[in-house]
């Protein structure tokens, strides 16, 4: 069988598709909450604890470059391999057989993704349950629309 998944340079990226999502690594609300934290401990009693947090947190805000990990469009998704390539790896929904993730102790989890033509493919990822939302409503989808395209 013939799949569409598969590393691509990220200038040919499909152009077509609903955007629905996208997971950064920049996590702006534990960030935000961290440095209002660090402010808080600043006007009380624990000034070098406040001081060490507040730092930390608006470098890592304003300073530190927020890269693209995982956009999921309508019809697919693609997974950056952020390795200096400039590549990415795109995901059909109508490609995927089965998906499954690995939980590492001391690394990323790992999501293992079985396309229809028995190839696996293993990716590192962060933000699990967003992950698997769209995993499960996507491929879920495609099945029930190509069942009534089917009987219609």
């Amino acid at each position: 069988m013939n799949v569409k998944s598969k590393v691509l340079k990220i200038r040919n990226l499909p152009c077509d598709g609903k955007k629905l999502d996208t997971i950064s690594s920049k996590p702006y609300g534990f960030i935000c909450v961290l440095l209002i934290a660090g402010i808080i401990l600043l006007c009380s009693n624990y000034y070098l604890v406040g001081c060490v947090i507040t730092i930390f947190s608006a470098y890592y805000l304003f300073f530190v470059k927020n890269i693209k990990l995982v956009e999921f469009f309508d019809r697919y998704a693609l997974f950056y391999m952020n390795n200096g390539k400039d590549e990415c790896f795109v995901l059909f929904w109508e490609d995927v057989d089965h998906w499954e993730f690995s939980k590492c102790k001391n690394d990323l989890d790992s999501l293992t993704i079985t396309l229809k033509n028995h190839q696996s493919v293993s990716i590192k990822c962060v933000s699990r349950k967003k992950i698997e939302k769209y995993l499960t409503e996507c491929t879920t989808q495609k099945d029930t629309c190509q069942i009534h395209k089917q009987h219609a």
